[in-house]
């Protein structure tokens, strides 16, 4: 009886840690993201001032969202393969995408909880 007692309670003590591991990947994923988007914004800004054209910055936009892109997918492609196969069934996102949509849950959540 007691070692089915303590199996329930690491079972849950494990579930409990990587939804908390979750939420923080997300939370790192998503200002790490932001992080980016804000340093490509001085960039563009820079390239304004240096006179480029905006044909040339457009470009460089669409070259920048290609690259995003890609870091975005490697990241989940990551994560996704790193999270234990055993407990696949609690994993929140598996996307980009879904990252994003957990994220804003979580955050409304808190609002709400306020």
């Amino acid at each position: 009886m007691m070692w089915c007692l303590s199996f329930l309670l690491g079972l849950g003590y494990s579930i409990n840690l990587l939804k908390q591991a979750q939420q923080s990947c997300a939370a790192m994923f998503t200002t790490c993201e932001q992080g980016m988007q804000e340093i490509l914004q001085l960039k563009y800004m820079a390239m304004r001032e240096a006179k480029r054209s905006e044909q040339n910055i457009t470009a460089q936009r669409h070259i920048d969202q290609m690259n995003i892109n890609s870091v975005r997918n490697s990241i989940m492609r990551n994560y996704v393969a790193t999270f234990p196969a055993s407990y696949s069934n609690i994993i929140e996102y598996r996307t980009w995408e879904e990252l994003e949509d957990y994220v804003n849950t979580l955050v409304q959540q808190n609002k709400e909880n306020k």
